[in-house]
């Protein structure tokens, strides 16, 4: 069955929209969100929708004018009506810029929905996409919901998103736009391995199918398999948080009684989701690590007891429940001092009498042979200079390389836990922002480079002697 049948049967079977209701499809410019525009366009009469286009131009590459030009000269053809948005350069992060085009990008979408009065939003994601990112989320570590990977259908702002092409793999995408001459443009950033889904797709994947050529199936179907479980065991999720949780905007309330019942592996499930379904935007800063620690707490942990959660949330024990809510007026830091240092270019800062660190042009550091300590590569761009080096403020945060948006330093360090003195005694290494480049010893900011990538300008070295040497 050749990929527009196999389309127009999935559409047929689903009966998503009426014939004539409008829809909003993302088209990039890519071969995959071009597909899917023609498979919707040869759509018969009887199930063909109004499509809108949508498109974002980023302004992340030479190439995202003409782009847009292309698209809206392409739709013309077919009296598609198009609908764009520019993403001005000056409103790009220095760090996280994929995360936040992906916000503008599905913001945007929302509101043609809300102008062309659609119930839907479609984009072209696809199997091989399912595949990067089921196993993205295994390295990362991911909660259970999380393994099921792209959804099919999923709510947003009162309307559907759907991924019409997740059935199909990208080998059969790309022969659909050859037979019927479907014209693309190529963005040459997806070749690049500064990002991870780009490493995923062009090194990791790669060596995995050397092992097993069929690979991609076994992980789409292991995807679709953890969807079923799910299915089977969200009553039984539900059903315990309305009976052992009770959940408000500010705080959220354990019958320990009743939920210390059930068995341990369902208990971490039902915990990590009422964490979800209480504060959607924290759900990544609580991590596995965190909900066994707070399982194991509830069992051994005496009464009237409390414990330290990300986010500035905290778990107070009363016997036979617990209370978690963010903590009101707590005292986020002593910092020791108040030392606030503006680092030199090619030269050393003495911080104390065991610790200093240096900032070094990257032909500097290349002649400093057998250097020890800890050392971060930099590039220009996104750092105002100069750097400064000082102790945690209150309320620091600072975006952590590898994941998405901002962290707390304190969260940071009970992650860690690094003890209270420790904490007071970490440096952190920020621009002329404020912007947090390095906490030395600790994480790095996504602004810190792979040390193979040919786009390092500086590097920063931090040394510290203890009794062992330097580390």
């Amino acid at each position: 069955m050749d990929l527009a049948e196999d389309f127009l049967n999935q559409i047929q079977s689903k009966s998503y929209w009426r014939a004539g209701e409008s829809i909003v499809v993302g088209v990039s410019g890519g071969v995959d969100s071009m597909v899917l525009f023609d498979l919707l366009n040869q759509l018969p009469d009887d199930c063909r929708p109004d499509i809108h286009v949508a498109h974002v131009n980023h302004q992340l590459r030479p190439e995202s004018d003409a782009e847009e030009h292309f698209i809206k000269k392409w739709m013309k053809t077919y009296a598609v009506p198009v609908h764009t948005y520019t993403w001005n350069k000056t409103d790009h992060p220095a760090a996280g810029i994929e995360q936040a085009a992906r916000n503008v990008r599905y913001r945007f979408f929302s509101e043609v929905a809300e102008k062309v009065n659609s119930r839907f939003i479609l984009t072209a994601h696809h199997r091989d996409d399912q595949v990067e990112t089921v196993l993205m989320r295994l390295v990362r570590g991911s909660s259970l919901d999380e393994l099921t990977g792209i959804s099919n259908e999923r709510p947003a702002e009162g309307r559907i998103v759907l991924r019409l092409l997740l059935p199909y793999s990208k080998d059969r995408i790309l022969n659909y736009a050859r037979e019927n001459a479907v014209s693309w443009r190529e963005d040459e950033s997806n070749q690049s391995s500064l990002y991870t889904r780009n490493r995923f797709r062009h090194h990791i994947i790669p060596e995995l199918k050397l092992e097993n050529p069929a690979l991609e199936k076994h992980i789409y179907d292991f995807s679709s398999d953890m969807n079923d479980l799910l299915k089977v065991v969200e009553p039984l999720i539900e059903a315990e948080l309305a009976r052992s949780f009770g959940l408000s905007p500010t705080r959220m309330q354990l019958n320990l009684s009743s939920f210390l019942t059930q068995e341990h592996g369902f208990q971490k499930i039902v915990l990590r989701r009422a964490f979800k379904k209480w504060r959607t935007e924290q759900v990544y800063a609580i991590s596995q690590q965190h909900v066994d620690l707070l399982l194991d707490w509830f069992e051994a942990g005496g009464p009237n007891t409390y414990l330290e959660l990300p986010g500035r949330l905290t778990a107070q024990k009363e016997y036979d429940k617990c209370i978690i809510e963010e903590a009101v007026n707590s005292e986020e830091t002593n910092a020791s001092d108040a030392v606030s240092e503006v680092l030199e270019l090619g030269q050393w800062k003495v911080l104390n009498e065991t610790e200093k660190i240096g900032w070094f042009t990257y032909e500097t550091f290349r002649k400093m042979v057998g250097m020890k300590g800890q050392i971060i590569y930099l590039a220009e761009k996104g750092i105002e200079w100069p750097l400064v080096v000082r102790h945690r403020e209150p309320g620091d945060k600072m975006k952590v390389k590898g994941l998405d948006g901002s962290k707390k330093i304190k969260d940071v360090f009970i992650d860690q836990k690094v003890p209270r003195k420790k904490r007071d005694e970490a440096w952190l290494i920020t621009d002329s922002r404020g912007q947090i480049v390095w906490l030395a010893g600790y994480k790095e900011s996504p602004l810190s480079l792979n040390p193979l990538t040919d786009t390092i300008i500086y590097v920063l070295i931090y040394q510290k002697n203890t009794a062992a040497g330097i580390e």
